[in-house]
């Protein structure tokens, strides 16, 4: 009798000691936070019951609030709801692993709850998207570097994610099958995707001790670059793993998606799922077959180029889930409103799209070489077209809602883009600040768009251009956001060295823009034109809002020497030029031929006023938008006569002589009237000199160049002529 007992206590001892072993290895992270309530998630190295202990005392003197029990589930994964808590109160907080709490002091966690629904308290909170996970390759030297230093700001409350917590999806690459390079295939993927943001060596681990976060996926998290619904997977693998292992709000439809809303304070968030239920991106391109076949390019002048054209279904969010957002913002108290958008909403970014299409084919500038890697004129625009711009019937009903409601105070928050942009609302309709780049390398897409003459955000950006921040500066960054009361609300960006980048402050009142418009290129640069001499070039205007924007004219600053002069509108899928004033329906754009002659060798300058009735544009006043035009004047190089033929087709003729040193002639024919341009290029795809750039009359021409200072090499001289697009090949001698 006595052994029995002695050996029941022995194996009862064991029994205790090894479910000692058992720790919280990931985690815990703190989610869904209210004034009186938390939920809670953490994995255990082994199977447990797991609870915590929570108390306004780091050494938990006095235990409150009410936390369930739960066994972890075969993932070794649990979420415990925290209720019985007051408003705005710092609580500190601990695992009880099989009802003994862990007391190790790496193992206290703390958080604070939302303020009462309705006050004025001020708070700020961090938000980006886009990063690493603890798998990067070795010496990534900005990974998680943005968490400490957001972890350290002891004003921010809470952490908003707006997706791509690092990229699962390009651990399992199937080269025979790219549709099969999603990581939700596979549940086991999803759960070390976490695993890996969870991990303690992992940063972000920092910001997890001290705040809670809510996260909304992106496509990366969902299954694969620019997802879409056609990727949920017939399992739902994504949306199991999300439902099990992130301690979120409630989700509206948990066998849907991801989207949900929160009250903190005098602010009401609605986080979108914008990758679950929408169309896939290259429905908005109706003829991407024929392009996919036989793409227009360079080498093949005759190629079929890509058209943006998207149909009445093409939505970035299903219906429900619109109006669900829309019933949301309407019936809201909140004084402040933010949708939580993982993608870019600013419409205007559809000037870069439309740009990019024109660009195809072109000479030394298709493929575009960008931070990502080198793709066609084509390939970006597909690129761009996944944020709200490549969705505009999803624009249309969002705003016109929110504008015929009269809601005031929406601010748009975005990440995705690797880059920072900020806009009053001018040209993303709402007030958007955009943080995209946690700890990804900088796309520059923003940049980018800059140099090519797109300026579609008005404040803080990252940029080579000045203004509005610390030009130059592409490092990883975050952005906080600081509500102060009922009277603002103001961002500040932060690099992962603690630089500020920029700020901006909205003040209240903002109701959302029903009327803009872009152009793209706001401005252009002619390089190399003779004196005296025409050059064409197209400035589209893009109407990116949803009312009918009007052109009365176009101004020209200069009265005497270099002048640009604008021509007459061509509106799309019109045959005849419309004069001013010119309407341009929502959804249109109309080209405008502004054609620049210098007068002087040297840097020659001018601006053109656009006269509009899109009243935020924030340009010269109400209503006017600038845009500089620049040539760099040069001496006659080359002359061009005509011969009175008819030719029946388009023709480039080799140059003659060839090789030749200095002067050459190059002949061309036209079968009828068109927009002509030569230009010569260098070997490396680099604009020399553009020979013709003018209307001209059907006919044979010859073009006399003289190379003058040129060094000898191979050169490569460009016609095009309408739709007609040849290059040839000449060499020069010295």
């Amino acid at each position: 009798m006595k052994f029995l007992s002695f050996l029941s206590l022995l194996l009862l001892v064991l029994h205790t000691a090894g479910f000692s072993q058992v720790s919280v290895t990931h985690g815990p992270v703190v989610g869904a936070v209210t004034p009186t309530s938390a939920r809670i998630t953490a994995r255990t190295s082994a199977a447990a019951t797991l609870s915590f202990q929570l108390s306004t005392s780091p050494t938990f003197s006095t235990l409150v609030g009410t936390a369930s029990s739960s066994p972890v589930d075969t993932n070794r994964f649990a979420t415990i709801s925290v209720t019985g808590l007051s408003p705005n109160t710092e609580y500190f907080y601990r695992p009880v692993i099989n009802g003994t709490p862990v007391t190790a002091a790496s193992e206290v966690r703390r958080f604070r709850t939302a303020p009462s629904v309705g006050a004025t308290t001020p708070f700020a909170f961090a938000f980006g998207s886009c990063q690493q996970d603890g798998d990067a390759p070795p010496g990534t030297s900005n990974v998680g570097r943005v968490f400490p230093l957001i972890a350290a700001d002891n004003t921010i409350r809470f952490m908003l994610h707006l997706g791509d917590w690092g990229y699962p999806d390009t651990t399992d690459k199937n080269p025979l099958n790219p549709r099969e390079n999603t990581f939700n295939l596979n549940f086991e993927n999803v759960r070390n995707a976490f695993l890996a943001r969870y991990s303690r060596t992992y940063p972000m681990d920092s910001l997890f001790r001290v705040m809670p976060v809510a996260y909304v996926w992106s496509d990366h998290d969902h299954a694969n670059n620019n997802t879409d619904s056609t990727f949920n997977g017939p399992q739902h693998l994504s949306l199991r793993g999300y439902r099990a292992m992130f301690p979120h709000y409630p989700l509206v439809d948990s066998n849907r998606g991801v989207w949900q809303s929160f009250r903190y304070g005098n602010a009401e968030f609605f986080l979108l799922d914008t990758r679950s239920t929408r169309s896939p991106n290259t429905n908005a391109f109706p003829n991407i077959a024929q392009w996919a076949t036989n793409p227009l390019s360079v080498s093949n002048p005759n190629g079929v180029p890509l058209v943006f054209n998207p149909p009445a279904n093409h939505k970035i969010i299903s219906d429900d889930q619109m109006t669900w957002l829309i019933n949301g913002l309407r019936n809201s108290t909140a004084h402040w409103k933010f949708i939580v958008s993982p993608e870019t909403f600013n419409p205007a970014h559809r000037a870069g799209l439309e740009l990019a299409l024109t660009l195809q084919g072109v000479r030394g500038i298709d493929p575009l070489t960008i931070p990502d890697g080198v793709f066609t004129a084509a390939q970006v625009a597909i690129d761009i077209s996944d944020g709200w711009c490549g969705f505009p019937e999803s624009v249309r009903q969002l705003v016109s809602a929110i504008s015929q409601a009269g809601v005031q105070n929406v601010i748009v928050l975005s990440g995705d883009s690797h880059t920072i942009g900020t806009d009053t609302g001018a040209n993303s309709l709402f007030p958007e600040f955009m943080a995209g780049g946690l700890d990804q390398n900088n796309s520059q897409i923003v940049n980018l768009f800059e140099r090519f003459g797109i300026f579609v955000w008005n404040r803080a950006r990252q940029s080579a251009v000045p203004g509005f921040g610390a030009a130059n500066n592409f490092n990883s960054h975050y952005g906080r956001v600081t509500v102060f009361g009922n009277d603002s609300v103001r961002v500040d960006y932060f690099d992962d060295r603690g630089t500020l980048i920029g700020s901006y402050t909205q003040p209240s009142g903002s109701r959302v823009a029903t009327r803009s418009i872009t152009i793209t290129p706001q401005g252009f640069d002619y390089g190399n034109v003779t004196v005296g001499r025409d050059s064409v070039a197209g400035v589209l205007m893009i109407n990116t809002g949803i009312d009918t924007v009007t052109v009365s004219q176009v101004r020209n600053t200069r009265t005497a020497g270099a002048r640009a002069t604008p021509a007459a509108f061509a509106l799309l899928n019109r045959t005849t030029p419309a004069p001013f004033p010119v309407a341009i329906p929502p959804r249109g754009l109309a080209l405008l031929p502004v054609t620049f002659r210098p007068n002087a060798q040297g840097l020659n300058i001018d601006t053109l006023i656009f006269v509009t009735n899109d009243p935020d544009n924030l340009g010269l006043g109400s209503g006017l938008i600038p845009a500089l035009f620049r040539a760099n004047g040069q001496a006659a190089s080359s002359v061009i006569e005509r011969e009175n033929t008819q030719p029946k087709e388009f023709r480039l003729e080799q140059n003659y002589p060839n090789p030749f040193n200095p002067t050459t002639t190059i002949r061309y024919s036209l079968p009828s009237t068109q927009q002509v341009t030569l230009r010569l290029y260098d070997a490396l795809g680099r604009l020399v000199v553009t020979l013709v750039n003018e209307r001209q009359s059907a006919g044979t021409y010859t073009v006399r160049f003289n190379a003058g200072d040129l060094s000898s090499g191979i050169y490569f001289y460009q016609l095009q002529a309408g739709s007609f697009l040849e290059a040839k090949k000449m060499t020069l001698i010295k």
